[in-house]
């Protein structure tokens, strides 16, 4: 009887250190979810993503400024602006980006995990009509988030190496420098390895704690992220 309930229940949950959840993101992660699910905690993973965060402004903030700058000065060149005018607006950028890339790197990543939590919470509650609680939701959520904070990683080396924030392993890298600010080159470059992988880790997720099918939960997750990437990649190709 009890093996019966833990195949209905998925997988077999067990309490897991905080080594083993790190590792178990990357390598199992329905038994690494199972044993989120016995204990839900976002502390742990949160404090992952902000030294990561803050590592990578640390040795990338100079190539951040710069980029900051060149796209600000082209911006402005196009809109006709005088070179006055854009010396001082220059002058003030470089006087707040610094700053504020770190306040952004600290306060950025518990707001997007608010909110992608609390859509996700809609999603699993109202929507499929599930029940699970916003701690497990944002647990899964800050959890999963690890696989961005490997891709930061990954690309460090990558950005100082060639002095450009401009690495991508996105579809957008086989389009050409011209369609850049373009809506579909704005649109394939949201859709990286990193991030297939992201939304397969939090579909299981998901499925673990609504205690469904990670399909079901993929469909979900992969909709939401593809509404995102239209609405984000109009918007950009708008303003850019």
């Amino acid at each position: 009887m009890s093996s019966d309930t833990q195949i209905n229940n998925g997988p077999e949950e067990e309490e897991l250190s905080i080594v083993q959840k790190i590792v178990g993101i990357f390598t199992a992660p329905a038994k690494t979810f199972a044993s989120i699910d016995l204990s839900p905690s976002w502390i742990i993973p949160l404090a992952l993503i902000l030294a990561v965060n803050l590592v990578f402004v640390y040795f990338a903030n100079d190539i951040i400024l710069e980029e900051t700058l060149v796209q600000q000065e082209e911006a402005m060149v196009e809109r006709g602006t005088d070179a006055e005018q854009i010396d001082a607006a220059l002058t003030q950028v470089e006087s707040w980006i610094p700053i504020s890339v770190w306040v952004l790197s600290i306060i950025g990543p518990p707001i997007i995990l608010a909110i992608v939590s609390g859509v996700f919470l809609f999603v699993g509650n109202v929507i499929f009509g599930g029940k699970t609680s916003f701690k497990k939701v944002l647990s899964v959520t800050a959890w999963s988030w690890l696989i961005f904070s490997l891709a930061g990683l990954v690309m460090l080396p990558l950005v100082l190496s060639q002095e450009t924030m401009q690495i991508s392993f996105s579809l957008a890298t086989f389009m050409s420098e011209e369609s850049k600010n373009t809506f579909l080159y704005l649109f394939l470059q949201k859709i990286e390895v990193f991030t297939i992988w992201w939304i397969a880790v939090y579909s299981i997720g998901l499925g673990v704690i609504y205690k469904t099918k990670t399909q079901k939960m993929a469909t979900a997750v992969g909709v939401v992220y593809f509404i995102y990437a239209v609405v984000a990649s109009a918007l950009g190709g708008m303003f850019s």
